[in-house]
């Protein structure tokens, strides 16, 4: 069968019906004085009342011109064959944007209404289905299309802002210069300006939650949220708090055009976790906030210093929450202690100071600027605020990673070995300076001391956004004594699910993609019980969001071109469509008449 490469030839076809009217328009007879009758019985046949439309009647100019629209019609639309030896990929690649919860079954009509368009355009096509999610495999990759269109109920967006071009790039290498690729989206400022698209976004007056903070209050914890009014007019919500499947009263809240707006209040007396709830709207991802009284890892901490030097240390611990300091004779996971200049420390996690420099020792105030490494224990701490003699004299290993130098002498530096095992080195004396006094100082302590407690192995709970990192020790990871398994409860009061971690979950644990809780396990032991919640706000706003089709690109016109072959015959019909013109304007024959 042919496939017709321009569709508007087609309304040539509104030719048939103007030939009929014009066959049944006749011209209005007119009334003409003669001197004789035998004229009269000639005419009796024509119109005597002189209407203007008649029955239609059959003719030979009209068929002829009925041929000629029909021919002109096969013309204009301008047939092409599939070539048998012809083959095309198509691509498509489906937006993992979470704003494309609110409009996923428009989008997936416009996916099967592409599929259905580039369907015949080649003998064989190969289906592609992907996702802008760069962690996710082809939804399909084949030849059956019937596969393909199934295979579109397996998309679930759940991403948050990102970038499009790495899938596109890899749909158009895919695609090379037979095919063509489709961007399924819903906005135009996600598409680039040479990409194909479908949108099939709209605007919608979004209002929802935009982040959450769960802060330790007296002997209780208390939870601070943040509601976005994402649209140019004032809106009314209402709100309340789940817990155990009871449900506060609502309380009304208001925002003015764009407004953000902080709500607080506190856990029940004894609840773990509970649901923040707003009055629903199109866009559902941020209107439950499923939320977590954080309770971290346990760490033991052992101080082997005494004097000032042992309570700045006692009370640095003490406000790090799940660390205990044990006595110096108790086996701690973290020690601190001080390190002679030709010691070897012992292994296992600890903060080591240099032993206390001689009084007869000279000192001098070292000048020079301190210098930080690119490393997140020091990022984005002051330290020009440092005095002190300088370095003290321990000798950095050949494996140890620099944090800190001072004319040209590291000042501290990290052992390295597993997040549990690590020992930070402070190389300067304590005594002769203000480092206990920095803010830097205290903050770099702290920081040590958290990648300290999380690595090391044991149950915690925490908050985190959709499909963040979530930590877990490498001994928990590498614990022969069952799988590790994930079970999730949507925050929608979805059905919980519970699926057995891949190798890939296994390299970068991630919290699931959407909001409810979800715990990790191994065998029966718990790892981590946490709430995911939606992270990105700029996803539900939706005032840029639109509905269009950019049409075939020209790359993919020429390529179905390649693919297919025109109609040979059309320099034929083109002549044979003047001479039907010709032939039904040529009069016909006249029937001659006997004289009086």
């Amino acid at each position: 069968m042919p496939v017709f490469s321009n569709l508007a030839g087609f309304w040539a076809l509104l030719g048939l019906p103007l030939l009929v009217a014009v066959h049944c328009l006749q011209q209005r007879s007119r009334s003409e004085v003669v001197s004789t009758l035998f004229l009269l019985e000639a005419l009796a046949p024509e119109s005597r009342g002189g209407r203007t439309w008649d029955w239609w009647r059959t003719s030979r100019a009209f068929w002829l011109q009925v041929l000629a629209v029909l021919l002109a019609t096969w013309v204009l639309t301008g047939p092409r064959w599939v070539r048998g030896e012809s083959a095309q990929t198509v691509v498509l690649v489906l937006d993992s944007a979470v704003s494309l919860t609110a409009f996923r079954d428009d989008a997936v009509k416009a996916a099967e209404a592409k599929i259905a368009a580039s369907a015949g355009r080649a003998a064989r096509t190969e289906w592609v289905l992907l996702t802008s999610d760069p962690r996710q495999p082809p939804l399909y990759r084949g030849p059956e299309r019937t596969a393909a269109l199934a295979a579109l109920e397996a998309w679930r967006p759940r991403l948050g802002t990102h970038d499009y071009e790495p899938a596109l790039r890899l749909a158009r290498s895919l695609v090379g210069a037979a095919g063509e690729t489709w961007f399924i989206t819903d906005s135009l400022v996600k598409v680039p300006p040479d990409q194909a698209a479908v949108s099939v976004g709209r605007p919608i007056a979004n209002v929802g939650f935009a982040g959450a903070t769960v802060v330790k209050d007296g002997e209780g914890w208390g939870w601070k949220v943040l509601v976005k009014n994402h649209t140019d007019a004032p809106q009314r919500r209402e709100w309340w708090f789940e817990q155990a499947g009871a449900r506060s009263a609502a309380q009304p809240v208001i925002l003015d055009a764009g407004a953000l707006v902080e709500l607080g209040g506190r856990f029940p007396d004894g609840a773990a976790e509970g649901m923040l709830v707003l009055e629903p709207d199109a866009f559902t991802a941020d209107d439950r906030l499923p939320m977590m009284r954080p309770r971290p890892k346990e760490l033991t901490a052992g101080i082997a210093l005494e004097g000032e030097d042992g309570r700045f240390f006692q009370k640095l611990l003490a406000g790090v929450d799940g660390v205990r300091v044990v006595g110096t004779g108790t086996s701690a996971a973290l020690r601190v202690a001080r390190l002679g200049a030709d010691e070897t420390p012992a292994p296992g996690a600890a903060i080591l100071l240099p032993r206390s420099v001689p009084e007869t020792a000279e000192r001098r105030l070292q000048t020079a600027p301190v210098v930080a490494e690119r490393n997140a224990l020091v990022a984005d701490l002051n330290w020009q605020g440092l005095l002190g003699p300088g370095a003290a004299g321990l000798r950095r290993g050949p494996g140890d990673e620099p944090l800190l130098w001072q004319a040209d002498a590291p000042l501290v530096w990290l052992r390295p070995g597993e997040t549990a095992a690590r020992q930070l080195v402070l190389n300067f004396d304590w005594a002769a300076g203000n480092a206990s006094r920095l803010p830097a100082t205290v903050l770099l302590l702290r920081r040590f001391v958290e990648t300290v407690r999380a690595g090391q192995p044991g149950f915690y709970a925490d908050n985190f956004d959709a499909g963040a990192c979530v930590p877990l020790a490498a001994r928990d990871l590498a614990e022969a004594a069952g799988k590790i398994t994930i079970t999730f409860t949507p925050a929608d009061g979805g059905e919980e699910t519970t699926r057995v971690a891949s190798p890939a979950d296994l390299a970068v644990l991630r919290a699931p993609g959407e909001a409810g809780f979800f715990t990790v396990n191994r065998g029966e032991t718990g790892l981590v019980r946490g709430a995911a919640q939606f992270a990105d706000a700029r996803q539900g706003d939706f005032r840029r969001a639109e509905t269009f089709d950019s049409g075939r690109g020209p790359e993919a016109r020429a390529a179905w071109e390649r693919a297919t072959r025109p109609d040979p015959l059309t320099s034929v019909w083109l002549v044979l469509l003047g001479g039907l013109l010709l032939a039904s304007w040529w009069p016909a024959g006249k029937q001659g008449g006997r004289a009086p």
